[in-house]
């Protein structure tokens, strides 16, 4: 059963992969219908449950959208409407998710330092040292930010903060390799971090929330920054 779960798994990944390759390189452009379900089950190989789960995950990334009695498109930019230079569908994503974060982050870093346990305080602890080890290694450290912050959000003993960032952390880490790539400052995370811990440990709700806003201030900004620097996809 467990091998079940982890080959569907690699299926629906793969599926994502390549349909994000498809409106990375302009063969799905933004507006498109997506070919239809049993046209891409035969052409990929895959289920209609793997294929659907795929849709799901590039929904959540911001990448298609489904519009009920039409199907599925390929989603329109806000910056398709604009002037200048047009964002790479993703980024745009990326950066939608991290507007969005500059909202939720502070809230749940406030009632993190206002309900922590010993045990939560613990947890933190415990995945910044796993952190400090292991700051080179791209994939630990995005695996690193997303257990310290659902720890934050489990510290809150708030379901639905807890779930929702665990969603959002799995659509960064489903495009962690584009933003680990670009947040070369790796050492301010880790700093960032570790005050954020101190004001929890404090139970400092105001503290924890100023720092919570500018950690991800840093970060929308920098990703908006060398988005802008790179050339047109």
């Amino acid at each position: 059963m467990e091998n079940q779960r982890l080959r569907q798994t690699r299926i629906y990944e793969k599926v994502v992969e390549e349909l994000k390759g498809d409106i990375a390189r302009g063969a799905l452009r933004p507006g498109d219908p997506l070919p239809p379900e049993r046209k891409l089950m035969d052409e990929m190989g895959v289920s209609r449950s793997s294929l659907r789960e795929a849709f799901r995950v590039l929904e959540l990334l911001g990448l298609i959208e489904s519009i009920p009695g039409k199907g599925r498109f390929v989603r329109r930019p806000r910056s398709a409407a604009g002037e200048g230079r047009k964002m790479p569908l993703e980024d745009e994503a990326i950066l939608e998710l991290m507007e969005a974060r500059r909202l939720l982050d502070p809230s749940i870093a406030r009632e993190a330092a206002r309900r922590a346990l010993p045990a939560d305080l613990t947890r933190l602890r415990r995945i910044i040292s796993v952190t400090q080890t292991n700051l080179d290694d791209l994939d630990h450290r995005a695996q690193s930010d997303f257990d310290f912050h659902l720890a934050m959000a489990e510290a809150t003993h708030n379901f639905v903060f807890v779930n929702i960032m665990r969603m959002n952390f799995n659509l960064i880490l489903a495009t962690h390799d584009r933003i680990y790539r670009l947040l070369t400052d790796k050492e301010a995370f880790l700093h960032e971090h570790m005050a954020l811990y101190e004001a929890i440990l404090d139970h400092d709700g105001s503290r924890a929330a100023e720092l919570s806003a500018s950690h991800i201030e840093r970060i929308y900004k920098t990703l908006q920054e060398v988005m802008a620097l790179e050339k047109p996809v």
